[in-house]
């Protein structure tokens, strides 16, 4: 897999399901790699539980394996002016999430997000959908 990686960014989007197969990959693919210090992440980062994004690089084949954490993939946001008072967030299905133009230009992209938040108030205090300022 890392010869058909090599000299190309794979990307994995989403949330902490996809988060859990991007570290399960990067660990079968290093099985494959004699030289451990060949793979770093880029910015120094420590796999953690954060917000933000992490990307490691296999050196020996210039590849590297990034997660970008985007719970909904589609903007999060406050809701417009005027809003009832039990809208607390929206989610704006006609703008990505703002870290997209990291991944943007990826080679492969795998988008992951699970949809029990979508359809009930538990992860958030109820949120709604937003569309050109219409909830």
């Amino acid at each position: 897999m890392l010869e058909r990686l090599s000299n190309r960014r794979l990307a994995f989007v989403g949330d902490s399901i996809g988060k859990n197969q991007w570290e399960s990959l990067l660990c079968l693919l290093s099985t494959a790699v004699t030289n451990k210090s060949s793979i770093y992440e880029v910015n120094r980062r420590l796999i953690t539980k954060h917000t933000g994004f992490l990307v490691f690089k296999f050196a020996e084949f210039n590849c590297t394996i990034e997660y970008y954490r985007a719970p909904y993939l589609v903007l999060q946001s406050r809701p417009p002016a005027g809003s009832p008072k039990q809208v607390r967030t929206t989610l704006k299905l006609d703008k990505m999430d703002w870290g997209s133009v990291k991944w943007k230009g990826a080679d492969l992209i795998v988008f992951n997000s699970g949809l029990r938040s979508y359809f009930t108030c538990d992860f958030a205090p109820c949120q709604f959908f937003c569309r050109n300022r219409n909830i």
